[in-house]
């Protein structure tokens, strides 16, 4: 009787796991370490994704060349 018991318990364990939507089961890709970044397959994801990184590398530009402004307005007024 314990055996049944058993084997209908882990049943509806099964049927209970494999009833999860794969998006609440699902992993991150890679190493589980703190770098580790979940890669999701969503296209909409990855778009947005995408443009983020597009954003700070504008970003970047612009401060760089801020900054190469800056340097080049501090070495003209030196001549001066």
């Amino acid at each position: 009787m314990r055996c049944s018991n058993l084997i209908k318990n882990l049943l509806v364990i099964a049927l209970a796991a494999s009833a999860i939507p794969a998006a609440a089961s699902a992993k991150p890709n890679g190493y589980p370490g703190e770098n580790a970044r979940f890669k999701s397959s969503d296209p909409a994801v990855i778009e947005q994704q995408k443009a983020d990184r597009q954003k700070r590398i504008e970003r970047r530009k612009q401060r760089r060349q801020e900054r190469q402004r800056a340097r080049q307005e501090r070495r003209d007024s030196r001549s001066n």
